[in-house]
């Protein structure tokens, strides 16, 4: 591999920075949400906000600890490696899957019994899919991220 391990976080840094970042974009939405709707500047402010947590945790964080465990060619990768990142896109994409059925089994028994709130207008929309997007382009980064263990943790890798 070509970046090795020990240029990572420490596991309880990285699982820190992931967890601020699977929390800070819904609680900074739903408080923007809450304090500018009628906003002229919420478009405008919801736009620096998505990018802000784009790239400070998405990308400078959690992004790229996770392209350091497993974003190299198979050749690079031992089998553990191999073994760590086929997991996190298999587990990725049942997450991914599981929340866009979710998502759409909460829209349309929202529409049809009318007992909770559906988005309707285009800045509820636009949050939401900021979110799906932020989300989906970080979540096997961050399985990566949550899921190697510390060197000193793992008797295989302090002879690697």
């Amino acid at each position: 591999m070509t970046t090795t391990t020990a240029t990572i976080p420490p596991l309880h840094v990285r699982r820190r920075n992931i967890l601020i970042f699977a929390t800070s974009y819904p609680l900074l939405s739903v408080l923007l949400w809450i304090t500018m709707r009628d906003s002229n500047f919420f478009a405008l402010t919801h736009l620096a906000m998505t990018i802000l947590i784009l790239w400070q945790f998405a990308i400078e964080r959690v992004g790229r600890v996770g392209k350091a465990i497993g974003d190299d060619i198979d050749s690079r990768l031992d089998e553990r490696q191999l073994a760590l990142r086929n997991a996190a896109y298999l587990d990725a994409y049942r997450i991914a899957s599981g929340i866009v059925l979710l998502g759409v089994i909460w829209i349309a028994l929202g529409i049809d019994l009318k007992l909770w709130w559906v988005p309707s207008t285009y800045d509820e929309w636009n949050i939401i899919f900021s979110g799906l997007f932020i989300y989906l382009l970080t979540l096997p980064s961050a399985i990566l991220a949550w899921r190697e263990p510390d060197r000193h943790d793992d008797p295989e890798l302090l002879r690697a």
